[in-house]
């Protein structure tokens, strides 16, 4: 059995690590499948893959005004921006690209954790040029934008029932090809940290290699209470590890890049919060060890979706240091967190391996039978 799993750029994404979560639950049901994790702009080309990755970088990062128009211009149109680009010419291109990538990789199964190829192969399949494959769309934020393909996707991996509810009703697509798993995260993080009390101790940081400490007055605020310990995840950011080692600080800790999954767990499960930016697939993993979650900051475009989102269901607050202090003091607000956390899992009717299997049986495959027993997996509700 042949699968592919698509997600964007060469450079870790959240789009990346949901790919090799799909690549671990495959492999862990079925581990004589042929896998591969490829991305489809460096196929078609590594100089655009670069040259895109690097504009997507830099308007991220740099330019978050032009990257918010854009944002909601081309992948989520909803908004007020009402331009429409002509991406005929373009659209040509990747669609051969992808029907000549497919021919040559004969795949039985394909994954999109990207809303772009995911657009191409929908198309592709709605004009019955590649019929001969299951197509899945993995969905890795809380919102669906325009660019995922609809029609002619087979399932749909989807993180709560609105968004399924959005599919049915605005697209017509038939409720048996939707499955709630929220977005996929690692099994390393499936299983809730402890029981703690509503006094937050500990707070880990995520963000750092993407900007989150990016001024010394958040430093300032952690400061003014002492009683708290702030891990902070630095990534790659070795010019913020370094500040941060020059405290001295037993409150303040920098944390370099982690390799090891289950050292980023065994920091879950020491944590009372998490603070971070509103990114799709950190937020699941907060979620999943039930971390309350305080969000200090969002980059433009997806992350403002997803906050938007987050606070609307309570599953979230922002932070501001002036407030700190005040924030993180109100207990009542932390389990009032930690109860629509609760709320939200016990809605995610469909545990990943149950819907990878149901897909997988969709091929006709004779090896569909997984090695591991399924019995034990809760009866999943369309």
């Amino acid at each position: 059995m042949k699968v592919l799993v698509l997600p964007l750029f060469q450079f870790p994404t959240g789009h990346l690590k949901v790919a090799e979560t799909i690549e671990e639950h495959v492999l862990e049901q079925y581990p004589d499948a042929d896998i591969k994790i490829v991305d489809f702009l460096s196929y078609c080309s590594v100089k655009l893959e670069k040259l895109v990755s690097g504009i997507y970088l830099k308007g991220f990062l740099g330019a978050p005004f032009l990257y918010r128009a854009l944002y909601y211009t081309i992948m989520y149109k909803q908004h007020p921006f009402k331009m429409q680009p002509d991406l005929q010419v373009l659209s040509y291109y990747f669609e051969r690209k992808m029907q000549k990538f497919l021919e040559t990789e004969k795949p039985d199964l394909v994954f999109c954790t990207h809303s772009f190829p995911s657009g191409i192969i929908s198309s592709l399949k709605q004009k019955g040029r590649y019929q001969r494959f299951i197509a899945v769309n993995v969905y890795t934020d809380f919102f669906i934008n325009d660019i995922w393909g609809k029609h002619g996707i087979d399932y749909h991996f989807v993180p709560h029932h609105e968004a399924k509810q959005k599919l049915i009703t605005k697209h017509q697509l038939a409720g048996e090809s939707i499955f709630v798993t929220g977005i996929p995260v690692s099994t390393t993080y499936q299983f809730p940290s402890p029981h703690k009390a509503e006094r937050i101790r500990q707070v880990l940081v995520a963000g750092g290699n993407s900007g989150l400490v990016d001024s010394f007055d958040l430093i300032s605020a952690m400061q003014k209470l002492p009683h708290i310990q702030f891990r902070i995840l630095c990534g790659n950011n070795e010019e913020l590890f370094a500040e941060l080692q020059k405290l001295h600080s037993e409150q303040i800790v920098p944390i370099g890049y982690i390799h090891d999954p289950d050292e980023l767990n065994k920091l879950y499960e020491e944590a009372d919060a998490i603070m971070t930016k509103p990114g799709g697939v950190t937020i699941s993993e907060a979620l999943q060890k039930r971390l309350p979650i305080l969000i200090h900051t969002s980059l433009p475009g997806q992350e403002e979706i997803n906050m938007d989102f987050l606070l609307e269901k309570g599953l979230a607050i922002v932070i501001n240091n002036d407030q700190m202090i005040k924030q993180l003091k109100d207990e009542a607000t932390i389990l009032a967190l930690r109860k629509n956390i609760d709320a939200y899992l016990q809605e995610i009717t469909c545990p990943l391996e149950a819907a990878i299997h149901n897909a997988i049986k969709d091929t006709g495959r004779k090896n569909a039978e997984p090695v591991h027993s399924l019995k034990a997996i809760p009866t999943v509700y369309h």
